[in-house]
């Protein structure tokens, strides 16, 4: 039987980790003209009572929907009830929707500077006083972390997660890189590993803390004896070599034990799961996990060689019931500083904002207008990329401490009157912040639009808002009760004045349009699936084979014409998308690629001039160079530059906007040929005097219901096909540099540096003319392959399925019916309509959910603005009269937590109930098929 549904918040059962992972497609641009047409959904229908009891609506209808799929499958797999040809087309399409992903998560990146606030920014969001490592002196986050709700029994422990450690071959990589950085290339020292501390203004500072945070003393104190005295009679040493440092550190393996496997730890509480995590992801060069067995040197000097494990964590994974701002499904991810020095690290975390559904920035309040990675962060190649890959508009800035400040600095730097509490000061720079950080944000816009040659830039600003949330997380934790010790709030006086309760309302908000729109459509789909079934099954007519012959004719003819406006509109579509590439986005590559070629020398030339005039340290040259061009700068992508510039607002509007364009006219014409075609032969139907009550429109919607998933699909495997192209130009340049980097890098001596800037400069001036010409050419046969696929895609699965489908939903009009046909479809028919009654009680659950009308623009929402307007059309219908529950005893310990909730047949066409009993059926009677009827109070079967 369907699934009852669950009666109380602690029943709600949202999709599990593994499923909340499953989202390949992005939020914001990938929605449909659902999620286009969303209301903005106002802050109070996003409260956590909300949020659970549309988890709870969604759990119950996916699950009841499962039930449906799995019932029809049983039901339909019977040998006799129509065509072989009908029945295989029935059923493959049954497989294609019980085989539908599960529901997607939101996936929210949260970069920023090293010390921007984001940890206490998350413990605040999660409700929690400190569960991700803190410090009020120093940056702390070295691991990129995974934050999610967690779906498990109450058995199991409060707090679990999963650290995962580089491979072996990512570390010896690393390795290498970071004893390089401390090989001098000229000197007494020339080739020899400095493992003595360095100054923190180093630019090698940050190799040596984390070589000596892994290793401890095992690095430090590996000065080899010269086998000479010095004056005073003691042995002489000096820096091991780059090669033998390298085989003993690989020999050290009290933590590199690690490297290549995945560490499960489990908590009861946050104060512990806090402890066990912390040797993971706190990013201190101190040798806090010294277990204490070290022997000290033989003057009696403490030693540790036990070292951390933070330089070799890859990702952690958390998951908590706590957390119940993630339950409906969004992941927070916490990266590292921008900037880690760590290049596996920090692939993750570029792998991760390419994948990411949303992205928030972070910074302190105190800087967010002026701070430099903030700036660098809405600066061009940030927002450049953003827009390619459909995620400006889930773009969000949170500007921490907005507790932090002097009433009379602020008085004087905002010209407030002096008298100007300290509130109503923070009031005022919030609102500023807010206002320059959105002005910002739109001359970004403006400037991206002029430099691909936009003759309106107004059009592209406009299409975008930032949502700006200003934020006190120490003061909603003390406001929360969660820093007891901590003292009263500094300015805030109520959590909603803090900005936490509107940035969590926020994320949930994201979560739910997505959850909603997906889980609707699954739901529909399967309903459509089970009226036309249940049409089908009811069909009874037993015609004359002349009459079936003419039926036949007369449906091969308009068939034929419904397929000619089908390819006609793929191909319209085919070539919209063509002509966008062929005529926006290829010029603009060329063009792009030209620019590139002319601006590499004078690109290159400014690394290497001297620091005080802006070039790079000659260690951090050389760093960037070992590392093929990607350190704390990325020589490939600055190089490249010039050519996605030219290109971006052309590539969204090919491959986002103008893509989404194109596949609603696509659906809107095959609506429309669906129609004129039902139209036609169900007046083919009347001349034939064949009754057409049986077919109803029931074929359409189910061919309608699927062609929306179809191109959903469609248009997510486009959106991340051009995510990875358009990151396709960097790599293809980088190997074009490899060379140069290799035999700069190779340098060493007196004058080294010097030489190994003219010979990456001579490399550049070289292959400039031709490395950009063969990147956009690579990319733009790479577009074209893709475009040619997407043609036979639409072909493959718009045309082709829905001439299938169209077949298989009218054949029974013209199929000869059997007395055993007949037989077979009345012993189908009450369990499919038990089915449609279950499938069509999950799509009004979803629509009368509280969280129905919650919607969001595709800018990510609140404090962004939005566009307005139902997703589906509105709710159900309300029920007029009273209706009572009949319940099998068999079945009425189970039922009796449904009593409360009824199966309503009011919304059921009349065709749908046209082969139940015509009898009067008194309470206690058995139920149809197997499925409680719902018997109005006068008696009549509803």
């Amino acid at each position: 039987d369907p699934p009852p549904f669950p009666a109380a918040p602690a029943a709600a059962s949202a999709p599990a980790p593994a499923e909340l992972s499953a989202a390949a497609a992005p939020a914001a641009a990938a929605s449909s003209s659902a999620a286009a047409s969303a209301s903005d959904v106002a802050d109070k229908d996003v409260d956590m009572e909300a949020c659970e009891e549309q988890l709870r609506a969604e759990c119950w209808a996916l699950g009841t929907i499962k039930w449906c799929g799995d019932k029809l499958a049983k039901t339909l797999h019977s040998t006799d009830w129509a065509s072989a040809e009908v029945r295989s087309a029935r059923l493959a399409e049954l497989e294609r929707r019980r085989e539908e992903a599960a529901l997607p998560g939101v996936s929210v990146v949260v970069v920023g500077n090293t010390g921007a606030g984001k940890s206490t920014l998350l413990n605040a969001l999660l409700d929690e006083t400190r569960v991700l490592p803190t410090n009020g002196m120093r940056a702390c986050t070295a691991a990129l972390i995974e934050l999610r709700h967690e779906e498990s029994e109450k058995a199991a422990p409060e707090y679990r997660g999963e650290v995962e450690f580089l491979s072996q071959a990512e570390w010896d990589k690393e390795l290498t890189d970071l004893l390089d950085d401390l090989t001098p290339n000229d000197g007494p020292n020339e080739g020899r590993v400095a493992v003595s501390e360095v100054s923190a203004d180093s630019p090698t500072y940050a190799s040596w803390c984390r070589l000596y945070a892994l290793y401890g003393d095992t690095f430090k104190n590996s000065r080899v004896q010269t086998g000479e005295k010095g004056p005073d009679g003691r042995n002489l040493y000096r820096y091991p070599t780059l090669e033998s440092l390298s085989a003993k550190l690989k020999a050290a393996r009290g933590r590199t034990h690690a490297l290549g496997t995945v560490k499960a730890v489990t908590a009861p509480d946050a104060k512990a799961f806090r402890r066990q995590l912390e040797a993971f992801m706190d990013s201190t060069s101190d040798l806090v996990n010294c277990s204490g067995r070290c022997a000290p040197d033989r003057f009696g000097r403490p030693q540790c060689f036990c070292g951390n494990y933070w330089p070799i964590v890859k990702q952690v994974r958390a998951w908590s019931r706590k957390w119940r701002v993630l339950a409906t499904g969004a992941v927070l991810v916490d990266a590292p500083g921008v900037h880690d020095d760590n290049s596996a690290r920090d692939a993750v975390v570029k792998r991760k904002i390419k994948e990411a559904d949303a992205v928030w920035i972070v910074s302190n309040i105190v800087r967010a207008v002026n701070d430099k990675t903030a700036k660098d962060l809405l600066g061009e190649h940030f927002r450049r990329q953003l827009l390619m890959d459909g995620q400006f508009g889930a773009l969000a800035f949170v500007a921490t401490q907005s507790d932090v400040l002097e009433r009379s600095e602020a008085c004087r730097s905002l010209k407030l009157p002096r008298d100007t509490t300290l509130r109503a000061c923070a009031e005022a720079r919030n609102e500023y912040t807010a206002g320059r950080l959105r002005k910002d944000f739109h001359a970004g816009l403006r400037e991206l639009a002029e430099q691909a040659g936009e003759a309106d830039a107004a059009a592209l600003t406009a299409r975008f808002e930032l949502p700006v949330f200003a934020v006190s997380s120490v003061d909603y934790q003390k406001l929360a009760g969660l820093r007891p010790g901590d003292g009263p709030p500094r300015v805030w006086r109520s959590q909603e004045e803090s900005g936490i309760p509107r940035l969590a309302r926020h994320v949930r908000r994201q979560a739910l349009v997505r959850r909603r729109e997906i889980s609707l459509r699954r739901c529909l789909g399967m309903r459509d699936f089970a009226r036309s079934s249940l049409t089908l099954l009811e069909c009874e007519s037993r015609l004359p084979q002349a009459t079936r012959d003419s039926l036949r004719a007369a449906y091969d003819q308009r068939a034929a014409e419904a397929q000619r406006r089908l390819k006609a509109a793929c191909k319209a579509a085919e070539d919209a998308v063509r002509a966008s590439f062929d005529t926006q986005v290829a010029p603009q590559l060329q063009q792009g690629a030209a620019s590139a070629a002319s601006e590499a020398l004078s690109t290159a030339g400014a690394w290497g001039i001297s620091v005080t005039q802006g070039g790079l340290h000659w260690a951090t040259y050389k760093a960037t160079t070992r590392r093929h061009g990607v350190f704390r700068l990325n020589m490939n992508e600055a190089l490249t530059a010039p050519i996605l510039k030219a290109v971006s607002v052309q590539w969204e509007r090919a491959f986002l906007s103008g893509l989404q364009t194109t596949l609603d006219s696509l659906r809107d014409e095959v609506r429309a040929a669906l129609d004129a075609f039902h139209a036609s032969f169900t007046a083919a139907l009347a001349d034939a005097s064949v009754p057409s009550a049986g077919l109803g429109a029931a074929p359409c919607d189910s061919l309608v219901s699927a062609l929306a998933g179809v191109l959903s699909e469609v248009r997510e495997a486009a959106q991340k096909q051009q995510r990875e192209l358009s990151r396709g130009i960097e790599p293809i340049v980088q190997g074009r540099m490899l060379p140069g980097y290799d035999t700069a890098t190779a340098e060493a001596g007196t004058g080294s540096h010097r030489r190994r800037v003219a010979i990456l400069e001579q490399h550049v001036r070289a292959e400039a003319p031709k490395m950009f010409r063969a990147a956009a050419d690579g990319i733009i046969s790479k577009l074209e392959e893709m475009r040619d696929g997407l043609g036979k895609t639409l072909e493959r699965e718009v045309l082709q399925r829905t001439l299938s489908g169209l077949r298989s939903a009218y054949a029974p009009a013209w199929d000869e019916v059997g007395e055993s046909t007949l037989q077979a479809r009345r012993k189908l028919a009450p369990p499919c309509r038990e089915v449609l009654i279950a499938a069509n009680d999950a799509v009004r659950r979803l629509e009368a959910a509280p969280g129905r009308s919650a919607g969001a623009g595709t800018n990510g929402g609140g404090g962004g603005g939005g566009n307005g307007g139902d997703a589906d059309g509105g709710k159900g219908s309300d029920d007029d009269e009273e209706v009572t529950d009949v319940t099998d005893a068999a079945h009425a310990a189970k039922r009796a937590r449904q009593a409360a909730d009824t199966i309503d047949l009011d919304d059921l066409p009349a065709d749908d109930c046209s082969a139940m009993p015509d009898t009067e059926q008194p309470q206690g009677a058995a139920p149809v098929g197997g499925m409680p009827v719902r018997v109005k109070s006068e008696g009549a079967v509803a």
